[in-house]
């Protein structure tokens, strides 16, 4: 089947954040394609995969317009269907469309989704839930808790900085119980994260050589000493380069086992996860995507 025969089922979260983008400019775009765009309507956040499964047989493709909690709420029935996901990056950090190369440009995804090419990348999943980017324990799992929806739509990405400085303000340290491909370490940390993607948090980047088609999942432990010292391994992970400080341990597994003195909150893909512990688990090449013929992302994809 031809793109110009295909249709594609179409999910938009009216209350994600892109500036002032016609989004309709964007959808016509597809329509301008060839493509069939067959509008969902879910009933509200939990029926969005039951949505997506109900008409999976409709469509070969599933366009997903939303931030990175949208992406997120679709990885499950992409899993269990055949559908291949096109991304429209509508929210305020777009980290899955930043490490497949997809530019915040609504006109330019489309044309990508359009006349771009497909990959396959991991998925990775805790405690049974599935999610893209980054999961995190400590200071950065607090962070969505402290970040506005005011500052979310006026500062965009810089809304998290001013987060992480209220969040430190009350920070703990703790104790992690770590099992590396069933290898354990003792941990004293600040924070916890474990990558399946490349960035997180509006642009940080995981580790230098993160791929969403690695086949391993990324730790990284931090223990930080002072507020000053956060803000200057952060810098460093715009290019993940934190991997350099002494306060930084990084490694790599296919499974990962976190266990806590006391339950401490998870998040995934800036989304809230339950509490301690966590096992994560990676399922490789599990999901089809669309990005660039001439592929931005190529440090990020290969396909």
């Amino acid at each position: 089947m031809t793109l110009a025969e295909r249709r594609a089922l179409l999910l938009l979260n009216p209350n994600a954040r892109n500036g002032d983008q016609d989004v309709d400019a964007a959808l016509q775009r597809l329509r301008d394609a060839g493509l069939t765009l067959i509008e969902l309507d879910p009933d509200g956040p939990d029926d969005v995969p039951s949505c997506i499964r109900r008409h999976a047989y409709d469509a070969e493709l599933l366009i997903a317009g939303g931030g990175d909690g949208t992406m997120n709420s679709v990885a499950e029935a992409l899993m269990d269907t055949d559908l291949t996901l096109g991304v429209l990056p509508l929210g305020t950090a777009n980290d899955l469309a930043r490490s497949l190369g997809i530019p915040d440009d609504l006109e330019a995804a489309a044309a990508i989704i359009a006349e771009g090419r497909t990959v396959r990348i991991d998925v990775s999943e805790v405690n049974g839930r599935p999610f893209f980017n980054v999961a995190h324990v400590g200071i950065a799992a607090e962070i969505p808790r402290n970040t506005s929806q005011v500052e979310k739509r006026y500062f965009g990405p810089l809304s998290y900085l001013l987060a992480a400085i209220r969040t430190w303000r009350s920070h703990r340290s703790f104790n992690a119980r770590v099992q590396l491909d069933g290898r354990p370490q003792r941990l004293r940390c600040t924070q916890l994260s474990v990558g399946n993607g490349r960035h997180f948090g509006g642009g940080m980047v995981i580790d230098a050589d993160a791929r969403l088609d690695s086949g391993q999942l990324v730790l990284s432990s931090w223990k930080l000493r002072s507020f000053w010292r956060l803000v200057l391994i952060g810098l460093a992970m715009r290019r993940g380069q934190h991997r350099y400080f002494s306060e930084v341990l990084q490694a790599s597994a296919s499974a990962i086992e976190i266990d806590t003195d006391v339950p401490l909150r998870l998040t995934a893909d800036g989304e809230e996860f339950g509490h301690t512990p966590a096992t994560f688990r990676l399922h490789p090449a599990r999901v089809a995507v669309r990005v660039a013929q001439d592929d931005a992302g190529a440090a990020h994809v290969d396909g």
